[in-house]
């Protein structure tokens, strides 16, 4: 075996590891970001409140536009008052909207399209975590079946797909 088949069977072997820890990683971050926008979207964190919409602008960058529509919003108990608030949705201009304050300043429109969207997205992120698992219990040449993790697969999986086709069903709804 010359200095290339070492170097070639080296890089074949740490590719497993690298993939088990790039899984892990974007497991949590995904679970993380969805985690965030889902208590904002069911209302748990952040400032509850309406924005009445008073106008909306497009921009455009790399080939796409983007809504931005700005109005006051109000929070429910009258503490919090914001003139200049945006948020990037498409809304129409002199509707009224159920948002929530994040701790960042910005908004997150909130309901149950939003809830199950962001709840669709923290399951997809729960999979990859729990295939990274599955990864890691075969690179450490476990026997026999996982059939316990591949049946929270399977049903992580199917509950993620129901969540997302009653996010975008509700969101479809609450557009008009």
């Amino acid at each position: 075996m010359n200095g290339w088949d070492r170097l070639r069977e080296g890089t074949r072997a740490g590719r497993p590891l690298l993939l088990i820890a790039g899984l892990f990683a974007a497991g949590t971050i995904v679970m993380w970001l969805a985690v965030t926008h889902l208590a904002y979207a069911t209302g748990v964190a952040g400032t509850s409140g309406y924005l009445r919409v008073e106008a909306c602008s497009w921009s455009s960058a790399g080939g796409h536009r983007y809504p931005h529509c700005h109005g006051v919003f109000r929070s429910v108990d009258g503490t919090v008052v914001d003139p200049d608030a945006t948020i990037d949705t498409s809304l129409s201009a002199g509707s009224t909207v159920a948002l929530q304050r994040t701790a960042s300043d910005g908004y997150e429109q909130k309901g149950v399209g939003a809830s199950f969207g962001w709840l669709a997205l923290s399951l997809l992120g729960l999979m990859v975590l729990v295939l990274g698992t599955l990864l890691v219990r075969a690179r450490a040449g476990a026997r026999g079946r996982p059939r316990a993790l591949l049946v929270l697969l399977g049903v992580l999986g199917a509950v993620m797909l129901l969540s997302a086709f009653i996010g975008g069903v509700a969101g479809m709804a609450e557009a008009f």
